[in-house]
């Protein structure tokens, strides 16, 4: 039997998690969080450990202690007591090498007192998170001193080997969605719902969504945006100002049910935004849509296009008028739409089914052993 620690502190997540449930009896794994991960309902069990990520603090004292461990420490992901469970597992599978508790996983594995160590690595812009001359040391150590890499995008593979990894040290695995969950929809009606799913800050391009919306003027169409964020009192601002809350929706809703918001909606929009120090990594809700069957509209932000792949309406990002075409062509052509949708769904089947993924993680993990 291979037992795992799956360390993710406080971004231990079920979209993430769902590639993690293994039916193969040889693997067990355990998930290591924070005291307060950002969601629960996780099918596996979890050991917690104090973080300071879970101190509640107003954001200004939350920037400073961010500011002040960047530079002191390298990062605030720490994980008081992770070692005391060193000996409990035969591989630790940590993600992104930035974060301190993959710096604390790396001291132990130069002191060879844990076995293996596996790292996630999400980054698709080469020496990012390097700020400090702590972080870019702290970062350095890990890659230096992991037995091993995984990737879910192309882009973040050649991010690390451009970092000095060896590509013989990196394997390239997508992060896949239930098939089971996701499914497309059985409605002969179009519900004419424009969807947008994610964290409401301009990175994610929330706001040129709705301006775009605004442009297409489709007056039988509706946009329901799921999330929250620091820009949702200003959309909710624009929406009384423009006489538009029978049309446009905000909401926040679990996991468990984001299936059903996708199957209530026709379009899905990705307008991701890069940013200096951030471009759109993966895109789970670019996988959940094709899988969901959803014709899609994303900007070509980071590995948008090469999860895309095709299968799906690509925009120049922060084109605005662009991506207001781009939604009245979709919306108005019902066969492009069903085209679109089944391609989306072919391709999820082929390359992001979690059980398939699931399957190729325990081969990794024998494979280190």
């Amino acid at each position: 039997m291979i037992r795992v620690a799956w360390v993710r502190g406080k971004y231990l997540n079920p979209f993430e998690g769902q590639n993690y449930v293994f039916t193969d009896p040889d693997i067990r794994l355990t998930g290591i969080s924070s005291l307060r991960p950002i969601d629960g309902g996780l099918p596996f069990p979890v050991i917690r450990f104090p973080s300071l990520p879970d101190i509640n603090r107003p954001i200004f004292a939350d920037l400073f202690i961010k500011y002040l461990t960047n530079r002191l420490i390298g990062d605030r992901q720490i994980l008081f007591g992770l070692e005391k469970i060193r000996n409990d597992y035969d591989i630790f599978h940590t993600a992104d090498p930035h974060y301190y508790y993959s710096y604390q996983l790396a001291l132990l594995r130069q002191k060879k007192l844990i076995n293996k160590l596996l790292v996630t690595s999400w980054e698709t812009i080469p020496f990012n998170n390097e700020g400090t001359l702590r972080k870019s040391s702290n970062k350095k150590f890990v890659l230096k001193n992991s037995d091993a890499f995984l990737c879910y995008s192309l882009r973040a593979k050649e991010s690390l080997i451009l970092e000095g990894v060896g590509q013989d040290k990196i394997s390239l695995i997508r992060a896949g969605v239930d098939l089971k969950n996701f499914f497309p929809k059985f409605h002969k009606k179009p519900f004419k719902t424009l969807l947008f799913v994610g964290r409401l800050v301009e990175e994610k391009g929330v706001i040129d969504l709705y301006q775009a919306y605004r442009g297409a003027g489709l007056k039988d169409w509706c946009l329901k945006i799921i999330g929250n964020g620091g820009l949702k009192k200003d959309l909710l601002t624009r929406i009384k100002k423009d006489g538009l809350k029978n049309k446009v929706s905000i909401a926040d809703v679990g996991y468990r049910n984001i299936p059903d918001i996708y199957r209530h909606a026709d379009i899905l929009i990705i307008p991701s935004k890069t940013t200096r120090t951030w471009e759109e990594q993966y895109g789970m809700v670019m996988v959940e849509g094709l899988a969901s069957g959803l014709p899609l509209i994303a900007y070509d932000s980071g590995s948008l296009p090469e999860l895309m792949d095709g299968k799906g309406l690509l925009v120049k990002e922060g084109d605005t008028d662009s991506l207001a075409r781009a939604i009245l062509r979709l919306a108005k052509d019902d066969h492009l739409r069903a085209k679109l949708g089944k391609m989306g769904r072919e391709r999820a089947e082929a390359e992001f089914d979690c059980r398939q993924q699931a399957r190729k993680l325990a081969d990794l993990y024998r494979q280190l052993i």
